[in-house]
């Protein structure tokens, strides 16, 4: 028996190839040593994506590395980070910063599918809002989540072929530079992303705002295979964890998290801890138990963080 395609499938299977392109995190360096700086790196993205043929659908500029998803050819997505890796290269080198970005190779995940499509622009847009609690992950300026399904979205600023010459320069921090593209709008220095995501595109893989914000909050396992396929340690807010412990006590035992024993808080930890690699001081929180009882139970991890 058939079904009928959404047109959020129709509109994924018509689309391109698409890519989530990462980079693995800078271990002894940050990205940027002033939010002024992380302004220069999205002025330089919005170039970059602008000379190439492909489509920015989703990004996040975290602190020591980069979420990009993005429609084109695997060649051409590379190629695009090439370029983008290049300017910024040139700042560093220009304005005194010693990084090494040797260690930021792009890792290339083909998207195959409206459903994964939907997976990894959520983790793209919630890596800044699982690590910092002062995050809104509709509202964040360094990722791409405020963009989608907003009807209050401001559109403000000035093309870039408008900028006098020392507003190019600035923007693109460099004496020689031109131009910026036309496309590009820029506000109080810095590129709007709105004129450079394709937003609009990325919508078009969902059914509706709902499926979208659900899909951003809800698929919490989704969230941890993503994040261990990336090689990254899944991190969950405890609010996320909370509706967890509730169903895995009932389903289990049928008692509530408040109504466990030792034991059942012991079999509670364990299972945050294998399946959702909460922290120690995280399963102390939500489980109710003293953190001394949690690194009993699990020392090697205790042992790591002590260090």
């Amino acid at each position: 028996m058939s079904y009928a395609l959404s047109p959020a499938e129709i509109a994924f299977r018509e689309a391109g190839p698409i890519y989530h392109l990462y980079t693995k995190p800078l271990e002894a360096d940050t990205l940027y040593q002033s939010e002024q700086e992380r302004v220069v790196a999205m002025n330089l993205l919005s170039i970059s994506i602008a000379e190439s043929p492909c489509k920015l659908l989703a990004y996040s500029l975290m602190s020591n590395h980069f979420h990009f998803i993005i429609e084109g050819t695997a060649d051409q997505v590379l190629a695009f980070f090439v370029s983008f890796m290049k300017r910024l290269k040139t700042y560093y080198r220009y304005h005194g910063r010693t990084i090494d970005l040797s260690a930021m190779e792009p890792g290339l995940t083909f998207i195959e599918t409206v459903r994964q499509f939907q997976t990894e622009l959520a983790y793209v847009i919630r890596n800044a809002f699982v690590v910092q609690p002062n995050v809104n992950v509709f509202a964040d300026r360094w990722s791409s989540g405020h963009l989608y399904f907003n009807p209050w979205l401001v559109k403000e600023g000035i093309p870039g072929d408008k900028l006098k010459v020392a507003e190019i320069r600035s923007f693109c921090r460099s004496r020689t530079a031109s131009k910026v593209p036309d496309s590009i709008y820029v506000n109080d220095g810095m590129a709007q992303p709105w004129s450079f995501v394709d937003y609009t595109r990325a919508m078009s893989f969902y059914d509706n705002a709902r499926q979208f914000v659900y899909s951003v909050l809800k698929s919490v396992e989704a969230q941890v295979q993503t994040s261990l396929r990336y090689g990254e340690i899944p991190q969950l807010p405890d609010e996320e964890l909370i509706p967890i412990i509730y169903k895995f006590s009932k389903e289990t035992m049928n008692l509530r998290p408040s109504e466990l024993d030792l034991k059942g808080r012991q079999k509670l930890a364990i299972m945050l801890k294998n399946e959702y690699y909460a922290s120690n001081g995280q399963i102390a929180r939500i489980a109710k138990m003293p953190l001394v009882h949690v690194n009993e139970l699990f020392p090697m991890v205790a042992k790591a963080q002590i260090r």
